[in-house]
């Protein structure tokens, strides 16, 4: 997997980069996230809060969300490109309770595991692995399965995400700021 990612991030750098310093998912070239034609499998948005928040997630009642480092896990069967764009975009119709909070944060980094479906396993490996980082909102991402959240919230901006990330044994496909 290591050289698979060490391809893609040489291959599409650039083009990778103009597309983040934009922000805008919209005008990131098709084949950044098509990486090697793979279009389903599970993925962390990585998250940075940099002051508190007050937001309301559909139904769930309004809640302050302190600044530090969010791990939000998903999974797409489906259409990976297509979800993660979704999620990157700022104009979009509000949804999934993670639509909400995107629109006041910025999303760090994204990581995938191609073909890979353990979104649970994947949430609880990260509450494990930072040992400081708490289930934040209960039922958050998480309406279609029995865990806590797929929200997780680490109080410090002090993770070596390259040492967690090989970790989880994820692919690094987006990076703010790069």
């Amino acid at each position: 997997m290591k050289d698979l990612e060490k391809k893609i991030l040489s291959d599409f750098s650039k083009r990778l980069a103009l597309a983040i310093c934009s922000h805008q998912a919209s005008s990131m070239p098709a084949e950044v996230l098509k990486l090697s034609r793979i279009q389903k499998g599970t993925y962390i948005l990585v998250i940075h809060l940099k002051q508190i928040q007050r937001i309301s997630a559909g139904k769930l009642p309004l809640m302050d969300f302190e600044p530090g480092l969010y791990f939000y896990v998903g999974k797409a069967k489906k259409g990976l490109r297509a979800r993660l764009n979704r999620h990157l975009s700022k104009g979009k119709k509000l949804f999934w309770h993670i639509d909400y909070f995107l629109q006041k944060v910025d999303i760090k980094e994204v990581w995938i595991k191609p073909d890979f479906f353990r979104e649970c396993q994947v949430a609880r490996q990260i509450k494990k692995t930072l040992k400081y980082s708490l289930w934040l909102r209960e039922r958050f991402g998480s309406s279609d399965c029995l865990c806590p959240s797929h929200l997780l919230f680490f109080p410090q901006n002090k993770v070596n995400l390259n040492i967690l990330r090989e970790k989880l044994d994820f692919i690094k496909v987006y990076s703010y700021g790069a």
